[in-house]
């Protein structure tokens, strides 16, 4: 019988060959609940998710997965939260804050389709704030660094949780939901541009301490 232990580390032996990647920072992420956000090029960036913790993450994923039974079948295995393309789905918001309030972990990709634009981080379409101020959890950006390539390696880092506790206990508002949102959008970007930043320095540094030789 399948598990989800056993197609995890497929599915990562799979990626790591065709797709490969190194992550940056999974220690950051703590055991117990907590919501997972990525930027989204290839469907194997759910790999990269379940790679940043031993425990089970259940993936949000489109509902129109379920229409193939093969692919289905993998999705209950994994216990996946399916959700409809316009994300109005109350049984899928109460599974997610079922599993969370539980002290298990959810992943999203909150621009909710696949990135084929030049742009560097689509809109959020929302969905992450709510988990995550419901459930009164943590938000972890987990960020590719540039678009994944057949047999190129790319870089995925984990940046420091999103603290959204200032919403907890609040009579949350549209424009209130919004601007966590923005928190958590802004946070993406900077675990991106942070560590890009922090790479360049080093090779000055590098580069600085040879010119002194």
């Amino acid at each position: 019988m399948l598990t989800y232990g056993f197609l995890k580390g497929f599915m990562v032996a799979v990626t790591q060959v065709l797709f490969p990647f190194k992550l940056i920072g999974k220690e950051k992420i703590k055991d117990g609940a907590c919501v997972l956000v990525g930027n989204h090029y290839r469907i194997w960036d759910i790999v990269h998710m379940a790679c940043t913790t031993k425990e089970k993450v259940h993936f949000i994923t489109k509902q129109e997965l379920y229409k193939n039974k093969f692919l289905a079948h993998l999705c209950d295995i994994v216990e996946a939260i399916p959700v409809s393309r316009d994300g109005r789905d109350a049984k899928a918001v109460m599974t997610a804050l079922r599993y969370l309030k539980k002290g298990e972990k959810i992943s999203m990709f909150p621009e909710g389709t696949r990135n084929r634009t030049k742009e560097e981080l689509l809109p959020l379409n929302g969905g992450s704030a709510l988990f995550a101020i419901k459930a009164k959890v943590p938000v972890y950006p987990v960020m590719c660094l540039r678009k994944t390539r057949l047999f190129w390696r790319t870089k995925i880092v984990v940046g420091d949780a999103v603290d959204l506790s200032d919403f907890y206990d609040k009579r949350m508002t549209a424009e209130d939901y919004e601007a966590a949102e923005e928190r958590i959008r802004e946070r993406m970007l900077a675990t991106k541009h942070d560590y890009i930043a922090m790479q360049e320095e080093k090779k000055r540094q590098k580069k600085a301490k040879r010119e002194r030789k």
